[in-house]
């Protein structure tokens, strides 16, 4: 995992504790990878911070209360998670950034359809504005 794949991860987190949410789920990290993407490489056009957060609060919501501890990673992150690592193995690589994360968890089928229709654009369209 590099830096900035564990940048991801805190940001996954951190947009749980923001919103009262307990569980990070896989639009948690696709966000987290967003943003961790948006602040590293400044030339990678992406939907806005303010657009990010309403594309996650429209399918996830807000909690009422503040979870105790960290959030933890919920079963579809982990198999986002999971799908993403067997992609950069078979693929002959061993590290997994930022958008190796953003990638891997887009093709794990795991994001919830309407998250990227709040995003404002298709899921292709996101993987373009990644550069893949």
């Amino acid at each position: 995992m590099t830096r900035y794949g564990e940048l991801a991860f805190e940001r996954a987190q951190e947009l749980c504790i923001a919103t009262n949410l307990g569980i990070v789920t896989p639009e948690h990290l696709l966000t987290g990878a967003l943003i961790v993407l948006a602040e590293s490489q400044g030339d990678v056009i992406l939907p806005s911070l303010e657009v990010m957060a309403r594309a996650l609060i429209a399918v996830q919501g807000v909690g009422e209360t503040a979870p105790e501890g960290l959030p933890m990673f919920g079963s579809a992150a982990r198999q986002a998670i999971a799908a993403c690592a067997a992609t950069v193995q078979q693929a002959g690589g061993t590290d997994v950034g930022a958008l190796e994360l953003a990638l891997g968890t887009i093709a794990s089928g795991e994001v919830n359809p309407m998250f990227y229709g709040a995003l404002g654009l298709t899921k292709l369209e996101l993987i373009a504005a990644l550069g893949s």
